[in-house]
């Protein structure tokens, strides 16, 4: 395997990581230092995500367990389910034990329909991994949902550490709108409108995982408070608001924070992931990883452009041969410093 792209292989995951880790931290999770990000944290794109990479990380992993022990009532399961069915993130069978999980400790009926979309199994495989992709073996008594769902891993034990999320920062403005408009997609409507200059029903509704009517039927709705503005180009409507007024009624802030369209984009960097680890790519020879790694990115370009990051990926039509893994890797540098995570230099 090319000796650079190896190198980076090897920290790309614990980039991964500590990205997670300042992400929940912000949401109220124990154990890591405070974030200063300015973007709107989307809970069920990050909760997709981390069910995947937080099999190498055992202790993130119980920490989101007692993150959502405290603020399940908070995270939109419906929305949830639409992003599984568009995006491939691949830990959706984790995504079912936990919400089994949710559902056995009483956590609202809304988990069950989840628990079941996996649905439970008789093969059982070790949960979490080493950081050298070895799996940990399991220690003292399974945990008998998870073994349920074909996992392997110890009692959970639930320490009541999760803070509260900050509804004060950028981060969790979307829960302080949950708080106050209640789990809808009314919170992701406003969102979109406070960050943009205005949107039509159809594109409002696939940056926000909800389908058109529910979206077209809240926006008339909305409209006729006075407080959001609608107005016609050709046979489409488009609504708007007057950002300054809301922003200083919810962020007592002149500038909105920043959107992120977060399920194309942990999508992306998920399967970035999954090939880096692959072992098929290690056998191969440079230029056959090369041309691995340009059909990954012509893959996963568009959903990073979507995300709203435009300007980062190189053409790639420019570099020929093994040349495109040092473009690759230097490509997904800058995304990952875009999303401050840092020692991107290794």
């Amino acid at each position: 395997m090319n000796q650079s792209l190896k190198k980076f292989r090897n920290s790309y995951q614990e980039l991964l990581i500590s990205f997670l880790w300042r992400q929940w931290s912000a949401l109220g999770v124990a154990g890591y230092g405070s974030s200063e990000d300015s973007w709107i944290i989307d809970p069920e794109a990050l909760l997709l995500f981390t069910c995947s990479l937080v099999r190498y990380e055992a202790r993130l992993f119980d920490e989101v367990l007692d993150w959502l022990d405290t603020n399940g009532s908070l995270i939109n399961i419906q929305r949830l389910r639409t992003i599984i069915k568009r995006e491939q993130f691949s830990g959706q069978k984790v995504m079912s034990a936990i919400a089994a999980i949710m559902s056995k400790r009483g956590k609202l009926l809304k988990w069950k329909k989840l628990a079941q979309q996996k649905g439970e199994t008789t093969a059982v495989e070790d949960l979490f991994f080493q950081k050298n992709g070895q799996p940990m073996k399991l220690f003292g008594t399974p945990d008998d949902t998870f073994k349920k769902y074909g996992f392997n891993r110890g009692k959970i034990r639930y320490r009541g550490h999760t803070q509260p999320v900050s509804t004060f920062q950028n981060t969790g403005f979307l829960f302080k709108l949950r708080a106050l408009l209640g789990v809808n997609a009314r919170c992701e409507i406003l969102i979109y409108l406070l960050t943009h200059e205005s949107g039509h029903p159809r594109h409002i509704a696939r940056e926000t995982y909800f389908y058109q009517k529910t979206v077209q039927d809240i926006l008339v709705e909305m409209a006729r408070s006075g407080l959001v503005y609608v107005r016609t180009a050709g046979r489409e409507k488009h609504y708007w608001l007057k950002k300054e007024d809301w922003l200083k009624l919810l962020l007592h802030e002149e500038q909105p924070p920043r959107w992120v369209n977060w399920p194309p984009l942990l999508n992306a960097l998920e399967q970035i992931w999954l090939k880096l680890k692959d072992k098929t790519l290690l056998g191969l020879d440079p230029l056959a990883q090369s041309s691995e790694l340009r059909g990954l990115m012509h893959k996963v370009r568009p959903w990073i452009e979507r995300a709203g990051f435009t300007k980062v990926l190189s053409d790639d039509k420019s570099y020929l041969g093994k040349d495109y893994i040092a473009v690759f890797i230097s490509d997904v540098k800058k995304l990952l410093a875009e999303l401050n995570c840092k020692n991107t230099n290794t």
